[in-house]
């Protein structure tokens, strides 16, 4: 992740009249911005008071940033100045979007948004079992300067059966005590091999997608438990090598301490939606049970029931990462309540006529994370050059 720098912009006639707490520095005037550490470092630009816009814009374009965070507060006119800055900075072609803060204690609601950001910013991500990157892996890296390595499909089974047991065989030990088995659990050892393989990656590289279709087909056994598992450590792995849906899950670990979970659209119906999907982070779901993998019929496939009452139903994000989906929705049944679909469920009021998911949704893939996280995904849109469509009021 990028270190978060904080500077606060404020009036020379105001200077002496607010607390810098978690400011690095603050800034009043164009020879004060001369010589700011800032080198590879996400900026979070506090607006103090009115009268800084121009300063704010100075800054960005002499330090040549993309993209800026914007905090006010109320009173002093922050607000406004936060307003006319954003303004300024789009018309120069630098990204920003704009929090407000009921008051400048809560400086650490938006340092948690800042870390979002800065963790999606020149992260390290490995493609597995993807022969070359494709477009969207070529956008991706574009886009927040990153680095994505395809590792090919017989580079992740040499993995794999080079794999630690050891730590093959702690899987195995934890999922046998963590979840109740309705299959037989004789192929687990192979899912711990590539939990293993999987978990070697980490510290090389910040997040993991694996191609998993094609590995399942050939070797009859899911990675599922492998990526519950992962996830339920903190550690990003998305499904499908889909980086859409892995942008989206590590923004949500930084937000909320879940990597939320990779969702299809199955149905809709009035006001409410019905998401599958195989694999879910472990720590986000009561009476988790291991059944089989819908759509092969292999082992093994996750069950369990959402932990969540209200949830954010996003994020689903274009293949050309210039748009947000996002909806707010209510947890209305979950669980295994089809066998039609996926194996873990969950029907979801949006409170608003769900076919808008037909017309405005971005992607099939949703994220869905705990709580009404809206406010807060709009603010890292606009600070990632994103446009953000709503589904819900």
């Amino acid at each position: 992740m990028r270190r978060i720098v904080v500077l606060g912009f404020v009036s020379p006639l105001h200077r002496d009249r607010l607390p810098t707490v978690g400011v690095d520095r603050v800034v009043s005037s164009t020879d004060e911005l001369r010589g700011l550490n800032i080198s590879d470092a996400f900026v979070v630009a506090l607006i103090l008071s009115g009268g800084v816009s121009r300063l704010v814009r100075e800054f960005a374009e002499d330090y040549g940033l993309r993209r800026l965070l914007l905090v006010s507060h109320p009173g002093l006119n922050s607000l406004a100045s936060a307003l006319d800055a954003r303004a300024l900075l789009s018309e120069v072609g630098v990204d920003s979007g704009i929090l407000h803060l009921d008051d400048l204690g809560h400086i650490d609601h938006a340092l948690r948004i800042a870390r979002a950001i800065a963790s999606i910013l020149g992260i390290r991500v490995a493609l597995l079992g993807v022969g070359a990157k494709d477009s969207v892996a070529r956008t991706f890296e574009d886009r927040f300067e990153a680095r994505v390595d395809a590792i090919p499909m017989e580079s992740l089974e040499d993995m794999i059966d080079n794999a630690d047991e050891k730590l093959a065989a702690e899987f195995v030990n934890y999922i046998k005590g963590r979840v109740k088995f309705e299959v037989g659990d004789e192929r687990l050892r192979d899912v711990g091999r590539i939990y293993a393989a999987m978990r070697g990656l980490y510290g090389k590289y910040d997040a993991l997608a694996i191609n998993c279709f094609p590995y399942l087909v050939k070797h009859r056994v899911t990675p599922c438990l492998a990526l519950a598992r992962l996830n339920e450590e903190g550690l990003i792995a998305a499904c499908e090598a889909d980086l859409r849906a892995l942008f989206s899950m590590v923004v949500a670990r930084e937000l909320t301490g879940y990597s939320g979970w990779i969702a299809n659209t199955n149905h809709i119906e009035d006001s409410k939606v019905t998401m599958a999907h195989c694999t879910i982070a472990l720590n986000m779901v009561r009476d988790a049970r291991v059944v089989t993998h819908f759509e092969s019929g292999f082992n093994y496939g996750l069950t369990g029931s959402l932990l969540f009452n209200d949830v954010t139903g996003g994020v689903s994000v274009s293949s050309d990462f210039r748009r947000m989906g996002i909806f707010s929705a209510r947890v209305v049944e979950t669980g295994l309540l089809s066998d039609r679909m996926c194996r873990t469920q969950a029907i979801l009021d949006l409170g608003t006529d769900s076919s808008v998911i037909l017309r405005l949704a971005p992607y099939n893939h949703h994220v869905i994370i705990p709580g009404n996280m809206v406010k807060e995904l709009e603010t890292i849109a606009g600070v990632l050059g994103m446009d953000v469509v709503k589904y819900t009021p």
